[in-house]
């Protein structure tokens, strides 16, 4: 089993009570990079149990796909949005993903340092999202904070974050790179596919 898969898997059932997945402040900035609109199809990989879903919901997507290498994690957002028949969730590295429809915006919400080979994510995403979409790539906290909890994280589960200005760089290869917030509190960079 994939290391970060098995790492997710053990936390699965703490993981709603952990407050990992309290709505917050910045989470509406992330639709607003990623520039999700009504009737959009939006992507969110490293979904976990869906914390962003309900706001793909309140901004009327036509469809919102939750991916997770966890297939725990997958399971816990499946039963708390069953009957909803907007949301989709795959238990799949995101690496595997078919390209055959495109879709208006990928989030990668506070699960980026655990995507190991940020070269594949990059061209997956690329030919993930529709010509002249975009990506955001966003945490809730700062890289210090997140740098700080990754430290006990074992070895192969996390890569750390660098500055949002060089942490984009490898992305500038594939897209023109609008926004980088680097702030204590909040760490994001976003871009549209070239």
């Amino acid at each position: 089993m994939n290391k970060v898969a098995q790492y997710f898997d053990e936390r699965a059932d703490e993981w709603e009570a952990s407050g990992s997945c309290e709505r917050n402040r910045v989470q509406g900035a992330v639709l607003s990079l990623a520039c999700v609109q009504e009737g959009d199809r939006v992507l969110d990989l490293g979904c976990g149990t869906g914390v962003m879903i309900p706001l793909y919901l309140e901004a009327k997507v036509a469809s919102a796909t939750g991916v997770d290498l966890s297939t725990r994690m997958v399971a816990y957002a499946r039963e708390k949005f069953q009957g909803v028949d907007a949301v989709d969730f795959i238990a799949a590295d995101a690496l595997d993903l078919d390209e055959k429809h495109p879709y208006d915006a990928v989030v990668i919400y506070n699960a980026y340092p655990h995507f190991m080979d940020k070269p594949a994510l990059v061209e997956k995403v690329y030919r993930l999202l529709k010509p002249g979409k975009r990506f955001v790539v966003a945490h809730g906290k700062g890289k210090d904070d997140i740098n700080r909890h990754h430290q006990a994280v074992a070895a192969g589960v996390s890569s750390g974050l660098r500055a949002a200005s060089e942490e984009s760089e490898l992305w500038r290869t594939r897209f023109d790179i609008e926004a980088l917030v680097d702030t204590p509190e909040f760490y994001a960079f976003s871009g549209v596919r070239l």
